[in-house]
């Protein structure tokens, strides 16, 4: 079976998108023939193979709401460069006779390559890496052959938001290299002080950056630790040291490959985003390295966390925030995060695709 990718930001960016690319086409790799079309650099050491398409992106648009009209015609800049890179794949796509095209970015590229596909006879298959709202209802819209859901509320979600009563649509959870994310392994030596609460996203006003600072400034002790950029690099930074000093706060970015040791070094992991963050797979991250969570309460992140974290019901009531950050980090959770991780790990869930694909093609 031959298999195409296409993600724009691949190369340039390592969020939980491109990482899940990452690690799903390594694994698919040994059992079907993985090309993965991206606009960065081309990295040697990949076990698929890589064609890049150089566009260059940008981060102009982002700071956006998600209700802005050009967002919501997918006109902005950052989807214009989206789509000409789409453009711009076309002729390989059709030259290569792909068995399945799966596009990780949303917009016009959809249309297009539903239209491609209806004409190849390829199956195209979407994942709803966007969450309940306009992006993954625009996809639905143009009935994908399949329509992956990461959590059973978004399933439920999909259900009733596609107009297509016989849509396929199939529920396969985000997952996680457990060897790689462990308790076990090096730690980083963080002057900060203890207990140290560790948050991993984007700087977006979505992944409320800010707020988890205004509530670990709020304990009496304790430091907190940003990982990630965006276009509120600056104002989370200015924040930070206003609220906590050099000796709680610290915001950097390092290669996921460096990741693991930083949770490993932390004691708490936060993360409460909006209800429309699709899945977070920063929290399986934290979970196989035995980091408990506090994260907002949604159904999204119940499914995920389980019993392994407490819950913010509004993360914009500061003083709940730290509230239960405080719980958390007084209750004793042994290995509990860990076991609930597990059930997540790639070795499960990459049989799922596999069998999922095979029946596709073959369907």
């Amino acid at each position: 079976m031959k298999i195409a990718f296409l993600s724009f930001y691949s190369g340039h960016l390592n969020r939980g998108v491109e990482t899940y690319l990452n690690q799903l086409a390594t694994r698919l790799s040994p059992y079907h023939q993985v090309t993965v079309y991206q606009s960065g650099p081309k990295i040697t050491s990949k076990a698929f193979t890589t064609h890049v398409i150089p566009v260059k992106i940008s981060h102009s648009s982002n700071d956006l709401p998600a209700t802005h009209l050009t967002k919501r015609l997918f006109i902005d800049h950052s989807k214009r460069q989206e789509l000409i890179f789409y453009l711009k794949a076309l002729p390989h796509l059709l030259k290569n006779n792909y068995n399945i095209i799966c596009p990780l970015n949303s917009g016009w590229p959809i249309p297009i390559l539903r239209l491609l596909t209806i004409i190849t006879q390829d199956k195209l298959v979407l994942a709803g890496h966007s969450g309940p709202g306009w992006d993954d209802r625009w996809n639905l819209l143009f009935r994908p052959d399949l329509f992956i859901c990461f959590t059973s509320a978004q399933l439920a979600w999909a259900r009733r938001a596609s107009l297509w009563p016989n849509q396929r649509l199939a529920l396969l959870p985000h997952a996680v290299d457990t060897r790689i994310f462990s308790p076990w392994g090096p730690i980083r030596n963080l002057k900060l002080q203890r207990p140290i609460i560790i948050n991993v996203a984007a700087s977006t006003k979505e992944k409320r950056v800010e707020q988890g600072i205004r509530a670990v400034a709020r304990l009496k002790q304790g430091s907190f630790i940003h990982l990630g950029q965006g276009p509120l690099d600056e104002r989370i930074n200015n924040l930070g040291y206003k609220l906590l000093g050099k000796s709680r706060f610290l915001h950097t970015l390092v290669p996921h490959q460096q990741t693991p040791d930083y949770y490993r070094s932390a004691d708490l992991f936060t993360f409460c985003p909006y209800d429309r963050e699709a899945f977070g797979l920063v929290y399986l991250e934290a979970l196989a390295s035995n980091l408990p969570v506090v994260a907002t309460n949604d159904p999204i992140r119940k499914e995920i966390i389980g019993k392994a974290g407490l819950y913010v019901t509004n993360p914009q009531d500061v003083d709940e925030y730290a509230s239960v950050l405080k719980q958390a980090l007084a209750k004793k959770w042994g290995s509990q995060p860990r076991r609930q991780a597990q059930k997540f790990s790639w070795d499960k869930v990459i049989d799922q695709y596999l069998k999922l694909f095979n029946q596709l093609v073959s369907s």
